[in-house]
């Protein structure tokens, strides 16, 4: 697995980003929400194959990887409210501290070997990687402190800022804490939308300070370049600043829907991981400022841990690896040398890779001649098809050819007799019409004389004569 999430269902899942899956470590039916949502996480051995969990009933849990159990060690008795953050020791003790502000250091066997008052309304608390026993607190009205467990004593307490141009008073409100390494400073996120620096060695205020948006930061992580962090707010947004001369924000991530839960950025990679409300897991390349991959776990989560051997990371190293040999192998052809080809692990299967090579060859080798007789076949059918059209014009213009060759051959004379016989067919024709219009005229006359024609024919003859004659005139 890639990183571990705890959610608030109480389930602990473990997220693969080369397959974008998931999987629950726990049984998620016997889970109970109000007991055994998750409320811290850290490792508990350095090479990252234990984890610890603390649930909001205070059951402390630890999960190991290799042989994939989940076991309940103790219960983290004393004070009141949910565990703020747990830390195991290279020694084998586990340091622990409530919402009341116990700060506790207890053996693998449940029994407390010390204790510290830290204040109450702690809502954070991280060790130091670099310093055995030193350990930082902070909450809502409570200023960071840094404590040594191994004397018992509080090093330092901060002081509030001075109040602002109002001069109203600036609440202390710290969500999140970390130890800058190689350095003795502290850096801080508070609800308050502030990034706060300090150095214990010069004042107790901060050194440095800004602030990002309106919203209050939730998270925050160190990365992998120095004097660099990553946070993320109440209202989904992820910047990654840079703490050194004037701080600022270098860039932001984008892709999120729902308030910052929990951040863990890779030491030595541009790999940052996220959990947030909206139940995704996301893994963003601060170089390249690009969503990497995005997995749905199905559950509010609160915490991450992200593993520094990522499954992405073993694909680059392969593919470097693969281009370092063949800049090797490419440098001796030049050189006019041999180039082993067989390898040391493969050396049993160099056979049998032959005969996958020679089935490839084969392959493509018939793709291509498929090919390129479909592309000769395309281009005869075009060359015919072009071929019968000249043809056809061809045909055509030799019969135009002939025809006019005939009426050359006949002669003036034969064109004259086309054009008399065309003349009479006219002439004909005009004859015909006038005849056709006269035996017409000869009809209409007749009727008239019988209708004019009386019992007698003698008296009615004129009248209707001299009505036709005056009608025509």
């Amino acid at each position: 697995m890639d990183c571990f999430v705890g959610a608030s269902t109480g389930a602990l899942k473990g997220v693969m980003f080369r397959d974008g899956t998931f999987k629950n470590m726990n049984a998620v039916n016997t889970l109970k929400p109000k007991s055994d949502e998750i409320t811290c996480m850290c490792w508990a051995t350095q090479d990252q194959t234990e984890l610890l969990t603390a649930q909001m009933d205070r059951n402390l849990k630890l999960y190991d990887s290799i042989n994939n159990t989940y076991t309940s060690l103790f219960k983290l008795n004393g004070g009141n409210g949910t565990v703020r953050g747990i830390h195991a020791t290279n020694s084998g003790s586990i340091v622990s501290a409530v919402e009341s502000g116990e700060l506790r250091v207890w053996k693998n066997s449940g029994e407390m070997i010390s204790e510290l008052n830290a204040g109450n309304n702690l809502l954070v608390m991280v060790g130091n990687n670099a310093t055995e026993g030193q350990y930082a607190t902070g909450g809502n009205e409570n200023p960071l402190k840094v404590w040594d467990v191994h004397v018992g004593q509080k090093t330092f307490t901060a002081k509030n800022v001075r109040p602002d141009n109002l001069q109203l008073r600036v609440p202390v409100w710290d969500t999140d804490i970390r130890f800058i390494p190689d350095s003795q400073n502290i850096v801080t996120t508070t609800g308050k939308c502030q990034i706060r620096i300090y150095d214990p060695r010069a004042q107790r205020r901060p050194v440095k300070e800004m602030e990002w948006l309106e919203e209050p930061l939730t998270a925050m992580s160190l990365c992998h370049s120095p004097m660099h962090i990553v946070a993320g707010n109440t209202r989904g947004e992820i910047g990654f600043f840079d703490l050194r001369n004037k701080m600022h924000l270098v860039c932001k991530l984008k892709g999120f829907t729902g308030s910052v839960r929990g951040i863990d950025a890779h030491p030595s990679t541009p790999y940052v991981a996220s959990c947030s409300i909206d139940r995704f897991v996301r893994l963003h390349d601060i170089s390249t400022k690009k969503l990497v991959k995005k997995v749905y776990c199905k559950a509010r989560l609160n915490k991450i841990l992200l593993r520094s051997d990522l499954s992405i990371l073993s694909k680059e190293t392969i593919k470097k690896k693969e281009l370092e040999n063949y800049e090797e192998n490419w440098r001796k052809i030049e050189a006019g040398g041999d180039v082993d080809t067989t390898d040391s692990d493969d050396a049993p299967s160099s056979e049998d890779d032959e005969a996958l090579w020679n089935d490839m060859r084969e392959t493509i080798e018939s793709k291509t001649k498929r090919k390129h007789k479909k592309a000769l076949l395309c281009e005869e059918e075009g060359i015919l098809a072009k071929k019968e059209k000249l043809e056809d014009r061809n045909k055509r213009k030799h019969e135009k050819e002939d025809e006019h060759e005939e009426d050359l051959e006949q002669g003036p004379c034969s064109i004259k007799k086309c054009k008399v016989v065309e003349s009479g067919k006219r002439e004909h024709a005009e004859e015909d019409e006038s005849t056709t219009k006269e035996k017409m005229k000869k009809r209409k006359c007749i009727r008239m004389k019988r209708c004019a024609d009386g019992p007698d024919g003698s008296e009615l003859l004129p009248k209707r004569f001299h009505s036709v004659t005056e009608l025509n005139v």
